[in-house]
């Protein structure tokens, strides 16, 4: 299993190219132990069970632990940045798959950088007196590459995941 650095006091850490979530709900429960969290979800890689799950290995106060955790999923990148924007500086954050939204076919590329550029601003605000930890999923043909290179810029620590890479087996007949 891959295991993430740990959560630093405050700054953007961004991690590029995750194969699974697994790594970053370890990050989710470890932090909701102690303190409010709010995560926000962009794609769809979410796993409330494996997380309980998680929790429940770290403490038997699952419910306390839980209701720490302020979870929001936003459909548009209009929502992601509201939700930014309403995000309190203090609170630690947690933005899984974040750009998911941003790459949406009916906004211009000029408009998803211009949003992004928004959204960038939020995060260093939050980040100047909290932990950020920031996921991207791993560039592809089609997507907008000028996205992440605008978190790359104003990240703290970056890390980069490439893929494995998957070895043929033959068939047994």
């Amino acid at each position: 299993m891959i295991s993430l650095p740990a959560v630093i006091e405050r700054g953007i850490t961004a991690v590029i190219g995750l194969p699974d979530s697994g790594p970053v709900l370890e990050v989710i429960a470890r932090l909701a132990l102690s303190h409010p969290v709010q995560v926000i979800v962009g794609g769809n890689r979410f796993d409330a069970h494996q997380l309980a799950r998680i929790i429940r290995g770290h403490t038997v106060h699952l419910d306390q632990t839980l209701a720490r955790i302020q979870q929001a999923r936003p459909f548009t990148c209009f929502q992601a940045i509201k939700l930014l924007e309403e995000t309190e500086s203090t609170t630690p954050l947690i933005i899984i798959d974040m750009l998911t939204t941003f790459y949406d076919e009916n906004i211009s590329d000029l408009e998803s950088m211009r949003l992004t550029a928004i959204a960038v601003t939020h995060l260093q605000r939050i980040g100047q007196q909290a932990p950020v930890l920031v996921t991207l999923r791993p560039l592809t043909a089609s997507t907008r590459p000028g996205l992440i290179k605008q978190i790359q810029t104003i990240a703290d620590n970056v890390y980069w995941f490439e893929p494995s890479e998957t070895t043929f087996q033959p068939p047994l007949f």
